[in-house]
């Protein structure tokens, strides 16, 4: 029979890999909690973005600069890295 010594040894290892376990999956779970947009959010961002870029383009184009799509698309990335930082 084990002496009670050798039990609680036991019993701290085994809370050990249970608390790094929990640890892990703790780990893994912050990485992708909330991080996964739905449908909706994404919509909401590109609508937001879009209309950003139409008024932005707009502007431009009232003080009689033609905007192309490459301005368009260089104006939609750096108008993303701004609201991303913020």
């Amino acid at each position: 029979m084990p002496i009670k010594q050798e039990l609680h040894a036991r019993l701290d290892a085994l809370n050990a890999k249970i608390t790094d376990a929990r640890s892990e999956l703790d780990f893994k779970h912050s990485l992708n909690d909330g991080h996964n947009l739905t449908s909706g959010e994404l919509l909401a961002r590109y609508l937001y973005l879009k209309e950003a870029l139409d008024g932005d383009v707009a502007a431009a184009e009232a003080h009689g600069h033609r905007v192309g799509a490459l301005e368009q698309d260089t104006m939609t990335w750096i108008e993303g890295i701004d609201l991303s930082m913020a």
